[in-house]
């Protein structure tokens, strides 16, 4: 097989991502690749490239679940903690990239999770407190007036 060849086949199998897994039309592809600096045009790309675009469309995994149906059972209730905190998933990711230099839990080690558990446990119970100051001040000046 000739590198024509073997370009034309890249060529047809991200055509099949586009169309299979996600949905894409042509148009949409042509905004990725401009968005990752490769042009507006397979055709215009090289083996090189084309196996990498290939290789990252491949690893993209499309779900229609939550991040929360992402996680362990541990996550699950680290999950629970970070809504009880007041948390979203932007500040959970963000605290694991500063702290941890990881960004999702699943690579979290053992000791990571313990901690990051730890830390939410403390922002849910100052969460709570402070629900349960609000709502004490909004009763009393409810039998102020």
């Amino acid at each position: 097989m000739n590198k024509e060849q073997r370009e034309r086949y890249l060529r047809q199998d991200i055509h099949a991502l586009r169309v299979r897994k996600f949905k894409w039309s042509e148009d949409e592809l042509r905004g990725l690749l401009k968005t990752l600096g490769m042009g507006d045009s397979l055709t215009a790309l090289d083996e090189m490239t084309l196996t990498e675009l290939k290789l990252i469309l491949m690893r993209v995994r499309i779900t229609n679940k939550p991040d929360e149906y992402t996680y362990d059972k541990q996550g699950m209730y680290m999950h629970t903690l970070m809504k009880k905190a007041k948390w979203d998933e932007y500040q959970l990711r963000t605290f694991m990239i500063t702290h941890y230099r990881k960004s999702h839990w699943n690579l979290l080690n053992t000791d990571e999770r313990r901690a990051v558990i730890a830390m939410l446990q403390n922002y849910a119970k100052q969460a709570a407190k402070q629900a349960l100051k609000q709502e004490i001040n909004q009763e009393s000046h409810r039998n102020d007036n």
